[in-house]
C-alpha cells in the first residue's frame, strides 16, 4: 500500500506531465496550423520578413512531440508499476526522457523546457534509490537553466512564438498569449509544489525515524532490566537449589548418623549401669566412650546447623520472620509493623519457606520500588490455611506488572495450591491464602 505522501507526490506528478505534454504538443501544433494558414493565404514571404527564424518541417515537429509524449507516460507508468524495481531499468527511463525532452525543446527553438523541470522533479524522488539520479538532477537543473529562452537567443537566432502568435486576430492573440503563458506557471507551480511534498514527505521520515529510535530505545532498556531481573533469578535460584542440597544433606546425616550415635550413646549408657561400682576401669572406659559420643552428637548438630544457614531452617517460622524483620528495619531504616498469631506451630519445610520468602519479597519490593517508610505484615494462621497480609505507603503503580519477584511470589503460592492477590489503592499490597496441613509444635 502506498503511503499519503507518496499519492500526492504521484498526484502532482500526473498534473505535472500532462500540463508539460499539453504544452508541448500545443505548441507545435500551433506553429504547425499557422505554418500551413499562411503558407494558404500567400503570405509566407511577408510573414518570413517579419520572422528572425522559422523551424524546419512543422508537421514532422509537430507528429514527434506527440510520439514523445506517448514515451513520456509510458515511462512514467514504468517507473511507478510494481513490475519491477530494477535500478537499471529507472534509470534508462530517465535517460530517454531526458534526451526526448532536450530534443522537442531545440525543435521548439526553445519556447517551452517545462519538460525538464518535471524529468527533475522525478529524479529528486528516486535520487537515494540508485547513485545514478544524483547525476541526472544535476544534469537536468542545468540543462533547464541553459535552455530558457530569453537566454538563448542572446547567443543563436531562434524564432519566437510570438511571431506566430501575431499573425492571429487580436482577440485570439490574447487568449494563445494566456494559455502560453498560464502552462508556463502552473509547470513551475508544480513542480515548487512537488519539491514541498517531498521536503514534508523527508521530515515525516525523519520524526519517525526518531520515534523509532526512540522506542528502540526505550525496548533496549527494558531488555536490559529484564536480562539483570533474569540474573538474578538464577542467582537466586542456584542458591535455593544449593540450600535445597545442603538440606537434604543435613537430614541424611541428621537421620542416618546422628540418629546411630544416638543409640550409641544410650546403649553406653546402659552399660554403665549394667557395670555398677564392681569394675570401675570398665565404667570409667564406659564413661570416656560415652562423653565421647555425645560430643559426637554435638559436633554433628553444628554440621547440620552450618549446612542449613538458611533463616527458616535455623529458626522456627515466627523466629525467623522477626529477625527478618528487625534485620530489615536495621537496615533500611523504615518501621514495619508484625502481627504474627502462629506462635509455635511447626509446617512443612516447603510452606515454611514459601510464607518466609513471600514476606521477604514483599518488604523488599516495598523499599525498593514503593520507596515506602511505614510496613505492615500480617500473619493470621485460619481453620486449614494461613493468610498474609503485607502492606506499604509506598507510591504505588497505576498499572501492576508483574515483574520477577511478583512472579516468583505467584508461583510460590501457587505451588502450594493457594490464592494470591496484587494492589495498589494507596501503596501497595499483597495478600495470599495458602492451605497448609496442620502442623506440629517445636519442642
Amino acid at each position: 500500500m502506498k503511503s499519503i505522501g507518496n499519492l500526492k507526490i504521484n498526484t502532482v506528478l500526473e498534473t505535472m506531465l500532462v500540463i508539460s505534454l499539453a504544452a508541448i504538443i500545443l505548441i507545435s501544433g500551433f506553429i504547425w496550423i499557422v505554418t500551413q494558414s499562411v503558407v494558404s493565404i500567400h503570405e509566407a514571404k511577408l510573414f518570413l520578413s517579419n520572422a528572425v527564424n522559422v523551424p524546419g518541417n512543422t508537421l514532422h515537429i509537430f507528429i514527434f512531440t506527440v510520439i514523445s509524449s506517448i514515451c513520456f507516460i509510458l515511462t512514467f507508468c514504468i517507473r511507478n508499476s510494481n513490475i519491477t524495481n530494477d535500478t537499471r531499468i529507472i534509470f534508462a527511463t530517465f535517460a530517454l526522457e531526458f534526451v526526448l525532452g532536450l530534443i522537442c525543446i531545440i525543435l521548439l527553438n526553445f519556447n517551452y523546457n517545462g519538460i525538464l523541470l518535471w524529468t527533475f522533479a522525478n529524479a529528486l524522488i528516486y535520487m537515494k534509490r540508485n547513485k545514478y539520479m544524483p547525476i541526472v538532477v544535476v544534469i537536468a537543473m542545468i540543462s533547464y537553466l541553459l535552455t530558457t529562452h530569453e537566454l538563448v537567443k542572446l547567443f543563436i537566432n531562434v524564432f519566437d512564438i510570438s511571431s506566430y502568435i501575431e499573425v492571429c486576430s487580436q482577440s485570439i492573440q490574447t487568449l494563445i498569449y494566456f494559455i502560453y503563458n498560464a502552462l508556463n506557471l502552473m509547470t513551475v507551480v508544480c513542480f515548487i509544489l512537488c519539491c514541498i511534498i517531498i521536503i514534508v514527505s523527508k521530515e515525516e521520515i525523519i520524526e519517525k525515524n526518531l520515534e523509532l529510535n526512540k522506542r528502540l530505545e526505550i525496548a533496549n532498556t527494558d531488555l536490559q532490566r529484564t536480562n539483570e531481573e533474569l540474573e538474578k533469578s538464577l542467582m537466586d535460584n542456584a542458591r535455593l537449589a544449593e540450600i535445597r542440597e545442603r538440606n537434604r544433606i543435613a537430614r541424611e546425616i541428621h537421620d542416618t548418623l546422628g540418629h546411630t550415635l544416638t543409640g550409641l550413646a544410650a546403649g553406653i549408657d546402659a552399660c554403665i549401669a549394667l557395670a555398677g561400682d564392681d569394675k570401675p576401669a570398665l565404667r570409667n572406659q564406659l564413661d570416656l566412650l560415652s562423653k565421647v559420643s555425645r560430643n559426637g552428637i554435638k559436633d554433628i548438630r553444628m554440621s547440620v546447623s552450618s549446612l542449613r544457614p538458611d533463616a527458616p531452617e535455623r529458626l522456627n517460622l515466627k523466629n525467623a520472620i522477626e529477625e527478618l524483620v528487625e534485620n530489615t528495619k536495621r537496615v533500611a531504616g523504615v518501621n514495619i509493623n508484625l502481627d504474627c498469631d502462629t506462635i509455635n506451630l511447626k509446617f512443612d519445610e516447603d510452606e515454611e519457606m514459601a510464607i518466609y520468602r513471600i514476606v521477604q519479597e514483599s518488604l523488599t519490593n516495598a523499599i525498593r520500588h514503593g520507596k515506602a517508610k511505614n510496613i505492615d505484615v500480617s500473619i493470621k494462621k485460619n481453620y486449614g490455611s494461613i493468610n498474609l497480609l503485607i502492606c506499604d505507603d509506598g507510591i504505588g503503580c497505576e498499572k501492576i506488572e508483574a515483574g520477577f519477584g511478583l512472579r516468583h511470589i505467584r508461583e510460590r503460592v501457587n505451588m502450594l495450591k493457594g490464592q494470591v492477590n496484587f494492589g495498589s489503592d494507596e501503596g501497595f499490597k499483597v495478600e495470599a491464602m495458602i492451605p497448609i496441613r496442620w502442623g506440629e509444635e517445636y519442642d
